[in-house]
């Protein structure tokens, strides 16, 4: 079973660029949970959480959020989530103003305190299609998320 994932992969799983990974990696926007860099030879292990985190931030940036605005937002997310609720059993919408987060289908809170909801992403929906597409380019791997 595959326990954590190099930034190429990272790259080729979830739609991005190095340069965008290394970039929110350096600026602490994700983390490799499993290994940071730690000197000349040593390279970041990303684990499956920290995939499905990177796919929220490209598709909140694909909706036109600022990378501010994702960061305010992902720090509220984590606080809302903390130990009461997987990251898979949030729902996140945005109208490219706000960023709204919900782990109930009628309560959604504004994480950033404006804007009217027009753009939504289901967690669910996107651990599954990480799952798929890890299984997609590496078929001889187990995935290991949170199901």
């Amino acid at each position: 079973m595959r326990q954590g994932y190099t930034a190429p992969q990272v790259c080729k799983i979830v739609g991005i660029s190095y340069r965008q990974l290394d970039h929110w990696t350096t600026s602490k926007l994700v983390k490799a949970s499993i290994r940071s860099i730690k000197g000349s030879g040593h390279h970041r292990e990303y684990a499956f959480d920290d995939l499905l985190r990177v796919k929220v931030i490209k598709n909140l940036r694909d909706s036109g959020m600022s990378l501010q605005k994702v960061r305010a937002a992902l720090k509220s997310l984590d606080s809302l989530i903390r130990n009461k609720h997987k990251f898979s059993d949030v729902t996140v919408i945005s109208d490219g103003q706000s960023i709204y987060a919900s782990v109930q289908d009628t309560d959604f809170v504004d994480i950033l305190k404006s804007g009217q909801v027009v753009f939504g992403i289901a967690l669910g929906p996107v651990e599954k299609e990480v799952e798929e597409k890890i299984i997609d380019l590496y078929p001889q791997e187990k995935v290991s998320g949170s199901s």
